[in-house]
């Protein structure tokens, strides 16, 4: 479900290591920090268009903030903690991981597809969203994501 703001519409994703679980209070206080950081966005350009990733990895948590900015531009901040409550931006030089860039990539697909490409069709790329719950392996060995 996009998260609806004034003026802002955010498509959020969770991903999670094997063996980490979230809740809908890990997303709502990762929701406050993003806001914080779409707001800041908007006063820099961004066109009311993210995408919010909430990643729960083996060596702590990150959140991952894109904005679309000025038709071909984004905006990307991570932050990392802990746990959710002590988010605080990265390290310089921390990129997004393997995974996180496999939603950015599919993100920037939709982007390009519903956004940039002859007509914009909002509600197209709200609903083009990737599946990131882990998938079985047929041979028995479980996800990696």
């Amino acid at each position: 479900m996009p998260w609806r703001f004034p003026g802002r519409l955010v498509k959020p994703y969770v991903i999670t290591a094997r063996g980490r679980s979230w809740d809908d209070q890990m997303v709502g206080v990762a929701r406050v920090a993003a806001a914080r950081q779409l707001e800041f966005d908007d006063a820099m350009g961004a066109l009311g268009l993210a995408v919010v990733i909430l990643h729960l990895g083996d060596d702590g948590i990150y959140l991952v903030v894109q904005s679309w900015a000025k038709d071909f531009q984004s905006r990307l901040s991570i932050f990392s903690g802990i746990d959710v409550d002590d988010l605080r931006p990265a390290p310089t030089g921390v990129a997004p991981c393997v995974w996180e860039l496999e939603v950015l990539s599919h993100e920037r697909a939709a982007y390009v597809n519903h956004i940039l490409n002859a007509e914009v069709d909002v509600e197209s790329w709200l609903d083009d969203c990737l599946d990131t719950r882990p998938t079985p392996r047929t041979d028995g060995v479980p996800s990696g994501t």
